[in-house]
């Protein structure tokens, strides 16, 4: 789901998604002999810096919205239950050495990119970094991430696709320094709507859950939702309104209080006992990361859904934990809305 908005790329008044753009698809023109195998990080590996959001630990003192109890029946009466997003509507992530890939031009399908990737305003990013191999999301949004760890940088795509070998097209893409705070300012700068592949602006490494950590038993960030009520603003008068940090825009359409803002971080209640849910060891690490660290809204979605990196279409690594199946009994009338900076759009 998203929502459009009229603004200037370059000289055209042309038609701009707050989402993921305009046009996609999940087939490309070519077959490729080889698919690019999933990016592996340690277990450590955490991207962003200390002190980012994504990073923060909820404190114990952390203040609740004071309409928290009327977001949490809105969610729970329209998504039911908490769901993983795992072979598809996610994300795969692949490590790159952007010194030695292959460098190609990226033409818009979304009439115009951010000045950090496209600063000539040509409506192309030139000179990107784009194995041959790598792939995208099966889904309509198409997303995808190559990580430079060496670099410390991250690119992000949206509804990538790849036309042949030396031709490929994207909605959005931004670039991402692994060391910075992983939000933007929100509403501010030339193309502001074009910055990151979510419909919140998010980068796409926020609060994704990776196998690794899993499987240590242990998740020391945020975690990433979507779902299917989020606010555009409390009333019909008001412009666009999010939580800052993280989100930097919204494609929420909701108007009202009972909606939840995109970038609202929500946090599933510290004193519920996990043990009563009897939940398998994976599912287990999840729930102690939603107490401990809560989940941000970061985009629309038909259903509240976490989002796990996309290893493979046969589930990979994912497999080995049991997919999750058990995540619906992590109750969402569990969870609270915490007080967050509200941002409305000038």
């Amino acid at each position: 789901m998203v929502m459009k908005r009229n603004g200037l790329c370059g000289s055209a008044v042309l038609a701009s998604i707050l989402g993921t753009g305009l046009t996609g698809t999940d087939a490309s023109a070519e077959t490729l002999s080889k698919m690019a195998e999933p990016a592996v990080f340690s277990s450590q590996f955490r991207p962003f810096s200390k002190t980012s959001p994504w990073n923060t630990p909820i404190a114990t003192n952390a203040l609740v919205d004071p309409d928290s109890d009327k977001m949490i029946v809105m969610l729970s009466s329209n998504a039911m239950s908490l769901s993983a997003n795992i072979r598809k509507w996610t994300v795969p992530v692949f490590a790159i050495d952007s010194a030695r890939s292959p460098r190609l031009n990226v033409r818009t399908t979304s009439g115009c990119y951010n000045p950090r990737v496209d600063p000539k305003g040509q409506n192309r990013a030139e000179h990107l970094p784009i194995p041959t191999d790598v792939w995208p999301d099966p889904s309509q949004d198409g997303h995808m991430v190559l990580v430079d760890v060496a670099k410390r940088l991250c690119w992000d795509y949206a509804r990538f696709v790849r036309l042949s070998s030396t031709e490929v097209t994207a909605s959005r893409i931004d670039v991402w320094e692994l060391d910075g705070p992983g939000y933007r300012e929100p509403f501010e700068g030339p193309n502001w709507w074009t910055c990151g592949a979510r419909g919140s602006g998010t980068p796409l490494l926020g609060g994704l859950i990776r196998p690794e950590e899993v499987q240590a038993g242990v998740i020391r960030h945020a975690l990433a939702f979507g779902c299917p009520v989020n606010r555009r603003s409390v009333s019909p008068d008001t412009k666009e309104e999010l939580c800052s940090p993280p989100a930097q825009r919204t494609d929420g359409e909701g108007i009202g209080a009972q909606y939840i803002p995109e970038g609202a971080r929500l946090q599933l209640d510290p004193e519920l006992d996990l043990q009563t849910l009897k939940l398998s060891p994976a599912t287990l690490v999840i729930a102690r990361a939603l107490q401990v660290y809560g989940m941000f809204n970061v985009d629309n979605a038909s259903t509240c859904s976490l989002y796990f990196q996309n290893v493979g279409a046969d589930g990979g690594r994912w497999n080995q934990l049991g997919n999750f199946m058990d995540m619906h009994t992590i109750p969402l009338n569990r969870f609270r809305v915490l007080r967050c900076e509200i941002v409305v759009r000038k």
